[in-house]
């Protein structure tokens, strides 16, 4: 095989490697095939190809920024002192008789 095929490749900017992989990928050719063609290896392209998505995290081991409320500062701030009313635009609440 001509060598300037794979060095063709090597100088395409990483988007356009990315595109020609799948290119390739998508015309029926082993993987093999393709490592030859492009002078890359095997691994290389399937991770180029199909990378491993990072591992995941809970969310509840995610340390807490303080942008979001906690608990505690809720049943804080639903307290109300007794010049607050929780309707400030009415008065207390009339008895019927």
């Amino acid at each position: 095989m001509d060598k300037a095929e794979p060095l063709h490749f090597q100088r395409l900017p990483a988007e356009a490697q990315y595109e020609a992989l799948w290119r390739l990928a998508l015309s029926g050719l082993t993987v093999e095939q393709v490592a030859e063609r492009t002078g890359w290896s095997p691994e290389r392209i399937r991770q180029t190809i199909n990378p491993e998505p990072p591992p995941a995290i809970a969310p509840w081991r995610t340390r807490h920024t303080g942008t979001a409320p906690t608990f505690n500062s809720m049943r804080a701030g639903s307290r109300r002192g007794p010049s607050e009313s929780p309707r400030p635009d009415r008065g207390p609440p009339m008895h019927r008789r």
